[in-house]
């Protein structure tokens, strides 16, 4: 059985670094091999100071196994907890100060039962884009008037191109997503719009800990949400607009409020983003829309993300405005969701636009230049503007572009096929849409639309949900006895399809779990590679919540070949080796071996002798031991072995001390520059 270890002895101090390399990318042989090579980085190691702009001060996000141990983390920094989880066993502590100083604050107080602390990243919405000149041209889908109208009867049907384009109107005689609440996890919703009355169900502010009452205006973070909404479930009555699924209500979560009352661009934090979507789950929501993001890895809204997927929620998440690839935002990140790019059409063909995230996790396309939708009344708090006002029932609206768009094209699909297929799972609904969707760009899959245009007429007409291609699979990192699971290791699953590689990224938790939820079955590729001696997650200025490892040498790596066909737990194991030889002749001396995580502790006679350490697995601190004060000031120099690479150590035991530690320059640039502490660990795994 797996042991839980402190998480409190994984707590350290905060480093920015100024690079970017993802540990989980290295080249993979095929077939199951455990090789547990350290990973490769031909760039130097660079250190710098915290980067404010990329994370909220004065709070931190606490995941626990116990509740005692995180309120005592609260009493500690004299703070509040200000959103208290237990779906996910998290809490979040509002403090005054710094979260360096928090951090290590927490390190020195060894608080157990915590399984991370991390800080709250800064995030954005998904802003709509401009057209640039010839980089993205303006859909040129000119009306086409035929017996049954492709886009509706609604007074502006005829620029409703992206309606037409995923096929919507074909299915609405047998669903328009009647009975399907439909959670639009942004800046709010103008629900007194013309367009959205008796649409907009009861919402959630999470920031104010405040239920929306229905049919009201909440669009305090801006228009952006309610032109989301529109684009989802504009009701079909004839005026104005209709959306995808016109059946469907919208439950607003507003994670973008007001900048006035929440500082900064309205983002309410990861710890409240987490409790709209744990509430917006518990409260019916069957499938969300997220047309936001941003970089860092959080353990909090991984949590809430795989909380909502496991409870059937359908997680659409767009790609991301960036014109280039780039695999690592969040939430698009996570393992589950579906990606959507943004498609747009040229009056021949549907292509993916230049702005639109590229990626190996891109799912499907929708359309996401020239939508126009619903945006806030000129009265209503999140009024922006609009281009376009209908003379039938005084709605605004305006033309927006970007992946924020495509989204709730996807999220209107996803409606009216739950709506089919009531009890359908996340991962059928996925692998419907894929299965279905209108090639373009590449043939076959591809890093830009995925598996095309999503076409929710193909997905009608297939008669059926799949009855297999999706599971859930949990990778589980030990060390060599399995008596510990690893943190902060990467973990890569890639398909190879039609020579393109589809890949699916997590990190593994507290205990050593990297949890994928409802992905696609098949042969994957599985890479394997930490715990990460950065810590960082996406950002190139990102930081450290918790680590194992200070050293790359420390770093295993296991490669292998599964084939998933079911919901599985893998279970791999690292290994390692370590020993110590010290140069310099000392008597009346040993080597002090301490493990952090199992407190044991004993000693070995210091000599010139090379010592064997592979045995030993945990987070060792060494120190040489005197029997006496020493008279003089010491200095003993040696080399470290660490699978493989020789790193230079030093011991220093000032006149008068009886002890000192075994530091190699890594070790003693984080003890001396930020832990104010005497030590660093070494990390070891053990012999099979």
């Amino acid at each position: 059985m797996m042991r839980k270890f402190s998480s409190a002895l994984l707590i350290v101090s905060i480093v920015a670094i100024f690079l970017f390399v993802f540990a989980c990318t290295p080249q993979v042989n095929n077939g199951a091999k455990n090789d547990n090579k350290a990973s490769k980085f031909d760039q130097p190691i660079l250190f710098g100071k915290l980067i404010p702009d990329e994370y909220v001060e004065g709070k931190l996000l606490v995941g626990y196994e116990s509740k005692d141990s995180a309120l005592e983390v609260a009493r500690l920094l004299n703070g509040k907890i200000v959103v208290d989880l237990p779906q996910i066993k998290m809490v979040s502590i509002k403090f005054n100060g710094t979260v360096a100083d928090a951090y290590a604050k927490i390190k020195q107080a060894k608080i157990k039962g915590i399984r991370y602390v991390e800080p709250s990243y800064k995030r954005s919405l998904i802003e709509p884009l401009p057209i640039k000149g010839d980089v993205e041209k303006a859909s040129k889908f000119e009306p086409r008037l035929t017996s049954t109208n492709p886009r509706g009867n609604e007074e502006f049907s005829s620029l409703l191109w992206g309606v037409e384009a995923v096929g919507a109107t074909e299915v609405w005689p047998e669903a328009s997503g009647t009975g399907v609440i439909v959670a639009v996890v942004d800046s709010g919703v103008d629900g007194t719009h013309p367009d959205l009355q008796g649409q907009v169900i009861k919402g959630y502010r999470p920031r104010f800990n405040e239920e929306l009452p229905a049919g009201t205006d909440s669009s305090y973070g801006g228009s952006h949400g309610t032109h989301v909404a529109g684009t989802i479930a504009a009701k079909k009555d004839g005026k104005g607009i209709v959306g995808v699924a016109p059946g469907a209500k919208i439950m607003p979560i507003v994670i973008f409020d007001d900048p006035a009352l929440v500082g900064g661009n309205g983002y309410v934090g990861d710890d409240y983003v987490a409790a709209g979507i744990i509430w917006a789950t518990d409260h019916g929501a069957k499938v969300m829309n997220h047309s936001w993001g941003g970089s860092g890895y959080s353990h909090t809204m991984k949590a809430a993300f795989d909380y909502a997927m496991d409870h059937g929620v359908v997680m659409v998440v767009s790609s991301g405005n960036d014109y280039y690839k780039a695999a690592f935002k969040y939430p698009c990140g996570y393992p589950g969701v579906i990606r959507v790019a943004a498609v747009e059409y040229d009056g021949g063909t549907f292509k993916t636009t230049g702005f639109s995230t590229k990626a190996d996790s891109v799912v499907i396309g929708a359309p996401g230049v020239n939508i126009l939708s619903t945006v806030p009344l000129p009265k209503s708090l999140g009024y922006e503007g609009e281009s376009v006002v209908s003379e039938q029932n005084g709605g605004t609206y305006d033309y927006y572009n970007g992946t924020s768009m495509a989204a709730p094209h996807v999220t209107g699909v996803v409606a009216l096929l739950l709506q089919k297929y009531k009890d359908a799972k996340p991962w059928q609904i996925r692998k419907l849409i894929e299965s279905t969707a209108k090639d373009i760009d590449e043939p076959g899959w591809d890093h830009y639309s995925g598996y095309g245009l999503v076409n929710v007429k193909n997905a009608f007409a297939a008669g059926a949900l799949p009855t297999s291609g999706g599971a859930t699979l949990d990778i589980v990192v030990t060390d060599a006895y399995e008596s510990w699971g690893i943190p902060s290791v990467f973990v890569t699953l890639k398909k190879n399809i039609s020579g393109r590689y589809q890949a699916y990224y997590a990190k593994t938790d507290a205990f050593g779990i990297a949890h994928f939820p409802a992905i696609d079955t098949g042969e994957y590729e599985v890479i394997i590679g930490g715990p990460d001696s950065y810590e960082r997650c996406e950002s190139p200025d990102g930081f450290m919540a918790y680590y194992t490892a200070f050293r790359m040498a420390e770093e295993r790596q296991v490669n292998d070949t599964i084939n998933l066909t079911a919901d599985a737990t893998k279970t791999y194991k690292f290994t390692s080796t370590f020993t110590v030889q010290f140069v310099t002749p000392l008597s009346g001396a040993s080597l002090k071996i301490e493990n952090l995580l199992t407190n044991d502790t004993y000693e070995l006679p210091y000599n010139t002798n090379k010592k064997v350490l592979s045995a030993e697995s945990g987070l060792l601190v060494l120190s040489v031991a005197l029997d006496t004060p020493a008279d003089t000031d010491i200095t003993l120099e040696g080399t470290a072995t660490v699978n493989g690479h020789a790193l230079p150590i030093r011991v220093n035991i000032p006149m008068g001390e009886t002890e000192g530690f075994v530091l190699d320059d890594i070790g003693a640039y984080f003890a001396n520059m930020y832990f104010e502490m005497p030590f660093a660990w070494w990390t070891v795994f053990g012999q099979n």
